[in-house]
């Protein structure tokens, strides 16, 4: 699981261990931990054994791609996403109703406006992408031979507190408590942004429908990133002098970030719900728990 996924997995645990119902995680990395089940993807028979051993879910909820911050890593569409294929197969033979896969709004590339899942997507802008296109047309071929269900999710930009310590939120809290000057690109980037407890909701909507079905999870709205980071500057009432824009280079490799939101059409039909927490509230949620959570000094 890459960092991200680790973050998600956690909300999402804990939304649905607040519903009582019954989660386990799972990894094919070897973790210290004892409530991570893990076995290697890439045998089938290791999977089928974990099955075997553990029982066999309901609806499994395929949150981890690795290398997700080396997007043109050749692993995306050779090792990881055999690996994947390798889980479909096994989860349905065994008994799985419902596989919820989360893709990425990267799979527009550089799609402007309103983006809807139908779409026609003519290329990869990168492996990443390829690899999570690839595995998501397959789940549906292996679904609708099976008579099972697939549905493959385009996450849009997730934030809240609890990311990884090098993630961008971080560094900007870690600037903020230390009265020191950050450099950042210029922030002409665009962001449909979500907070992390409309997309644990969101998914935990999504998984009672019972058809196979691309689906969009964002906000529904696009803000640019220099305009963000202001607005979190400001709700921690820090000096704008330590913002340094235009002083860092955009990575050469960063996926393209189009002014694009999410058409929450099919997401609001389906489930009868949508996002409803807006950028300014939730960046005040974000606040209060990234100060309630200081780990850095």
């Amino acid at each position: 699981m890459g960092f991200r996924i680790k973050w998600l997995c956690r909300w999402l645990s804990f939304r649905l261990l607040k519903k009582k119902s019954s989660v386990s995680a799972v990894s094919n990395r070897n973790r210290n931990n004892d409530n991570i089940i893990c076995f290697d993807y890439s045998s089938k028979r290791e999977i089928t054994k974990a099955i075997n051993r553990y029982g066999c879910p309901e609806i499994f909820i395929h949150l981890g791609w690795g290398d997700v911050y080396q997007p043109h890593n050749v692993s995306h569409i050779t090792s990881t996403l055999e690996e994947s294929k390798n889980l479909i197969d096994v989860l349905y033979l065994s008994g799985v109703k419902k596989i919820i896969n989360i893709g990425s709004s990267s799979e527009y590339f550089d799609s402007t406006g309103a983006l809807n899942e139908e779409i026609e997507i003519k290329s990869y802008q990168n492996n990443y992408v390829e690899g999570k296109m690839r595995l998501a047309d397959y789940g549906f071929e292996q679904a609708n031979l099976m008579n099972k269900i697939f549905i493959h999710i385009r996450l849009f930009y997730a934030y809240g507190a609890g990311q990884r310590y090098d993630s961008l939120i971080n560094q900007l809290f870690r600037s903020y408590l230390t009265n020191q000057k950050i450099s950042l690109t210029s922030g002409d980037q665009f962001r449909d942004y979500i907070h992390i407890n409309d997309v644990v909701q969101g998914i935990d909507k999504i998984t009672a429908i019972n058809s196979s079905e691309i689906i969009n999870l964002g906000s529904g709205s696009v803000i640019m990133l220099k305009d963000f980071i202001k607005l979190l500057w400001k709700k921690l009432k820090a000096s704008p002098d330590l913002l340094m824009f235009g002083k860092k280079e955009i990575y050469n490799l960063e996926q393209v970030q189009t002014k694009a939101f999410a058409d929450l059409t099919k997401l609001t039909s389906l489930t009868g719900w949508k996002p409803s927490i807006s950028i300014n509230d939730g960046i005040i949620d974000m606040v209060k728990n990234l100060k309630k959570n200081v780990k850095y000094s």
